[in-house]
Parts: structure tokens; sequence; C-alpha cells
């Protein structure tokens, strides 16, 4: 038995390793490769700071406090799954919002996450995100306190 494991595995090195004239393999890479993403808020208010909490199933990346023309940034690998979804909330003193700040939905990333940068955008007026254009669309009205 212990024979037939060697074997096995040695036919899986064999099996996984780049033959000559093809590409080579990198580094550190995994067999599955898992899309890296990168969300990014940014406080455009010009006289208020902005409470954020974003938080996945796994990662609940605390509070964090903004101020005028700060930005909090944070990248991850989605899963093999693909059901990554980061949840935020957003206050400050004329408002809040809890909204889906990354989701799986190919029409969010073609338009919203080009090269997979999701950039939102705080403003006065809701939340707006940055568009393949560079465009600021409003995504959200910010709820009454």
């Amino acid at each position: 038995m212990h024979q037939l494991v060697l074997l096995a595995l040695g036919f899986l090195l064999i099996a996984f390793q780049p033959t000559v004239g093809s590409a080579v393999r990198q580094p550190n890479r995994s067999l599955i490769d898992l899309k890296k993403f990168h969300v990014e808020i940014r406080n455009m208010m010009e006289m208020y700071i902005l409470d954020s909490h974003c938080r996945s199933k796994d990662d609940d990346l605390g509070l964090h406090i903004l101020l005028p023309g700060e930005k909090q940034r944070w990248s991850f690998r989605t899963n093999i799954w693909e059901t990554t979804l980061f949840h935020c909330t957003l206050k400050w003193e004329r408002g809040f919002r809890e909204f889906k700040a990354f989701y799986f939905d190919d029409a969010f990333f073609s338009v919203f996450c080009p090269d997979r940068e999701c950039v939102w955008l705080a403003e006065q007026g809701g939340l707006s995100m940055v568009n393949r254009a560079g465009e600021h669309i409003l995504r959200y009205r910010w709820n009454s306190l």
C-alpha cells in the first residue's frame, strides 16, 4: 500500500511539471487562481467626518474614521465558489447607509470594477461609484438619521 501511495505522488509530481517550451509556472501560485480585488471608500465630503465599518462573513475590517479627503482601502482574494461578499455601514452627521460594497455580478464588475478596482465615493448626495469611463454614478442615497 505504501508503494502505491508513493507511486501516485510521483505521478502527480511528474504530471504537473512544466515541459520544455511550455509557460514557466509562476512561484506561489496555486492551481486554482483566485481573483484578487481592491475596494476603496473615499470620503469626498469637504466638511464631514465619515464612519466606515465593513465586514464579510470571515473578516471584520473594524471601524474606520475617515476625515474629509481620506480613504479606506482593502484587498482580498475571492473564494473558490465566487460568493465573496463585503457589507459596509457608512455614517455621517446627516445620514447613514448599509450596502454591499463587493459582490459577485459580472455586470457590476464590468461597469464599476475595471481592473478589479472598485471605488466608492461618499458624497453629500449619496454613495457613488466610479465607472469604467471615470464618471461618478450615484448608486445609493443616504438614509436619514
